[in-house]
């Protein structure tokens, strides 16, 4: 059976699409029925529905935050279907696009609307899951976010070494191969008639930053990567480091861009571009640069290019946080509460009375709050949560004209993530273990050992290890063990190849090491697996 939930703050209407159509007669189970967005986004978690059809109005969460939140942890499934009203119809649809199967019209909701949609949904269903398929499928339905989060950790220097960026790198098959690369940062500004936050605020920066993609693609190849909701990176690849031989053709590129999605959303985009670099790896430099040159974009109201012959017209670099930053990141990637916290204050303690210090300030900020976004599975959401009575949420850091206006802005960003962090600690090691299984059933051609598992998971492999073993009631080795052998026999009951074929699709060294294993986890040689299985068929 297909499980549904339900989620609609109007008891009236959740009682309305209950008994609206015969749902077993489409195979589907009505298995829970919410009447907020958290309350949804908790029955998600612990029902694993394959669609949910709820309201894009809820109080607490709306149907779009929980639909965004459940797409980062859980990729295409579950299938969403939108309930809105007419005003919100065009943002709905313009918003989510990856994950919602259809939307729906309240005033013009019937049984037979609702049964087109539903049906709809169901196909989709049939295509996304099969057995088979599943892990790979979600693993490239989260394709999208896992490379987001790649090149926040790039710009932020969050990898351990070159040797883990070029693990992950590879493993999200992203193409880096040009002669040079450089960054762009981008701020999404207007119009007055979209309020500071919320729903429309939501639909506005996801389609920009969305046809800011698709206009660049059409252009050259590029990465475009979501900092927040008003603000945007691109990775632009260039012939060499000589500006002079790329900033004609990158500045045309970048207000062609900026023409097209004030015609379409009526914003203005203005940026900053750091320099180029030879080696991706280096991509922070560049980062870095166009974030010390986008005041001056905010000043003139336009692209600005960083040249290393102005520098003096720019901020101050201030103290190098290259030690702090890895200190705060592996505190997050841990849960460590107590190391976050008090990292945190020794970071205001840092700037507590320094006014000169502006620029580095809000850019230490701002690295916190990337990774909070970037490397907490539910990271967009705990932000919004800690600034939810702020008029601009989490975005008021951007605004922040004094120093003790960001040390305030961090304050509040310690003590509210502590909290929830304290409290959601056990749910968010959990989803670190399931991204991990996922993994291990993506690869399972591979070797998979435990140094090059936590390099792609940017963990230590001792932290790995210890978190898997005590979260999964199975250490990391066994786990793979098992999960290949019970692989091998899938294939030995389809018929897929010899004991060396299957071995060798498995990442053996060679079939008897395979059949040693085999042995001692079933008891039994795959041999005699496979006589057994021929002999329990039934002749003619």
């Amino acid at each position: 059976m297909i499980k549904l939930l339900i989620a609609d703050d109007e008891a009236l209407v959740c009682i309305g699409l209950q008994s609206m159509l015969k749902w077993e007669e489409y195979q589907i189970e009505v298995v829970g029925i919410a009447h907020n967005g958290a309350q949804a986004e908790e029955m998600i978690e612990s029902l694993r529905p394959d669609l949910v059809i709820t309201d894009i109005k809820m109080p607490v969460k709306t149907g779009l935050q929980v639909a965004e939140s459940v797409r980062h942890k859980y990729g295409r499934i579950p299938l969403f279907i939108f309930l809105t009203s007419y005003e919100e119809f065009e943002y709905a649809r313009s918003a989510i696009h990856l994950q919602a199967a259809d939307y729906l019209v309240k005033l013009e909701l019937t049984p037979q609307t609702l049964a087109e949609s539903v049906r709809k949904a169901v196909t989709l269903l049939e295509d996304y899951k099969t057995v088979e398929s599943y892990p790979n499928m979600l693993y490239r339905s989260n394709l999208h976010a896992l490379r987001d989060k790649f090149f926040i950790r790039l710009f932020n220097q969050l990898f351990e070494n070159k040797n883990q960026f070029l693990l992950q790198r590879d493993d999200l098959e992203l193409d880096l191969s040009a002669p040079a690369y450089l960054v762009c940062t981008c701020r999404i500004q207007g119009p007055e008639s979209v309020p500071p936050r919320g729903d429309k605020l939501v639909a506005l920066c996801s389609s920009t930053v969305q046809m800011a993609k698709d206009t660049l693609a059409s252009a050259r190849p590029c990465f475009v990567t979501s900092l927040d909701l008003r603000n945007f990176a691109i990775v632009l690849p260039v012939s060499d480091k000589d500006p002079q031989h790329w900033m004609p053709e990158v500045k045309g590129l970048l207000h062609d861009m900026a023409a097209v999605l004030h015609a379409y959303f009526n914003v203005n985009i203005i940026g900053a571009a750091g320099y180029a670099v030879d080696d991706p790896y280096l991509l922070h430099e560049s980062y870095l640069a166009a974030r010390r040159a986008l005041p001056m974009a905010l000043e003139r109201q336009s692209f600005v290019f960083f040249a290393q012959s102005s520098a003096a017209e720019l901020a101050p670099s201030g103290e190098d946080d290259a030690a702090s930053r890895s200190e705060i990141r592996r505190a997050f990637e841990e849960l460590d509460i107590g190391a976050l916290y008090a990292m945190i204050t020794n970071l205001i303690d840092r700037y507590e009375g320094r006014s000169e210090l502006l620029v580095p300030a809000t850019d230490a900020a701002c690295n916190i709050l990337y990774m909070a976004t970037s490397l907490l599975a539910d990271g967009e959401n705990v932000v919004e949560q800690i600034y939810e009575n702020e008029p601009e949420g989490y975005r008021a850091i951007y605004k922040k004209q004094t120093t003790q206006g960001v040390i305030d802005w961090l304050v509040q960003f310690r003590d509210g993530c502590c909290d929830i962090l304290s409290s959601r600690k056990q749910s968010y090691k959990e989803q670190i273990v399931r991204n991990v299984q996922d993994y291990v059933k993506r690869n399972l051609s591979s070797k998979l050992s435990l140094n090059q598992v936590a390099d792609v998971f940017n963990f230590s492999p001792n932290y790995l290890s210890h978190l898997f073993s005590k979260t999964a009631k199975i250490n990391f080795v066994e786990y793979v063990t098992e999960t290949k052998i019970a692989a091998a026999k899938e294939m030995m009951v389809r018929g897929e190849g010899r004991i060396y074929e299957i071995s060798q699709k498995l990442g053996y060294e060679s079939a008897f090491y395979f059949s040693k294993v085999f042995k001692k986890v079933e008891g039994i040689s795959p041999r005699e697996f496979m006589q057994r299985k021929d002999s329990s068929i039934p002749s003619g």
